[in-house]
């Protein structure tokens, strides 16, 4: 289950919870791939100090020039260029506290808690030092869609979540630092600071966890709904 989604499910209704659910089981095509011209610019933007704005304008122009297929593609482009765009409207907000980025790696690790494999592939890796001169470490998770734009609290959890995250796998890379541990929601076009209490919200992630690994095997696909 993605960390995003997870977050969501942690505030979400009844009704929303199964549907999140069920979709982290049995995963649309178009929910892992729709973002991912947005997402690969963003990504590479942010990795090389967000100096060369041209990353963006061309993958808007790449973007712009595909012939899509059908209404679905067609959409899917207005989508990502309209994803960069709102970025670009926001990236001047960021603040990486003297800490510098590199894309985040291909292969990540995902947590495991109550049974539950967490995903959380940050886009980007931070890494900087705290004022006693000691190495930090961080990084930054996007969220696309406009349609469910992240609470504060969701994007606490989220942010929570990169944090355990780090200690668990990069613990050789530095400290975890908090405030270079955030969201940047580009559908609602908030960029959200990292959580500085992690203690209750990491106990909320683990019950969430205890509860879906309850309803993970009762889980059907659409087809088997209907």
């Amino acid at each position: 289950m993605s960390i995003n989604k997870l977050s969501e499910y942690i505030a979400a209704k009844a009704a929303r919870q199964a549907r999140i659910i069920r979709d982290q089981k049995y995963p649309p095509d178009y929910i892992t791939s729709y973002y991912r011209d947005a997402q690969e610019a963003i990504s590479q933007y942010i990795a090389v100090g967000m100096e060369d704005i041209g990353i963006l304008e061309k993958r808007i122009s790449v973007i712009d020039q595909k012939v899509p297929a059908n209404t679905y593609e067609q959409r899917k482009n207005l989508g990502n260029i309209e994803a960069i765009e709102k970025f670009i409207n926001i990236a001047d907000n960021l603040d990486f506290f003297g800490a510098t980025p590199h894309l985040g790696p291909q292969v990540t690790q995902s947590l495991k808690i109550r049974n539950v494999d967490i995903s959380v592939r940050p886009e980007i890796l931070l890494t900087g030092k705290n004022t006693k001169g000691k190495p930090t470490v961080g990084g930054i998770k996007l969220h696309f869609p406009s349609s469910s734009a992240l609470s504060v609290d969701c994007a606490s959890y989220v942010s929570a979540g990169l944090q355990e995250y780090f200690r668990w796998f990069h613990s050789d890379d530095g400290s975890v630092d908090h405030r270079i541990n955030f969201v940047i929601d580009i559908g609602g076009g908030v960029i959200h600071e990292g959580a500085k209490s992690v203690k209750q919200r990491m106990k909320d992630i683990e019950a969430a966890c205890e509860q879906i690994a309850t309803l993970w095997p009762n889980i059907k696909p659409p087809s088997a709904e209907q």
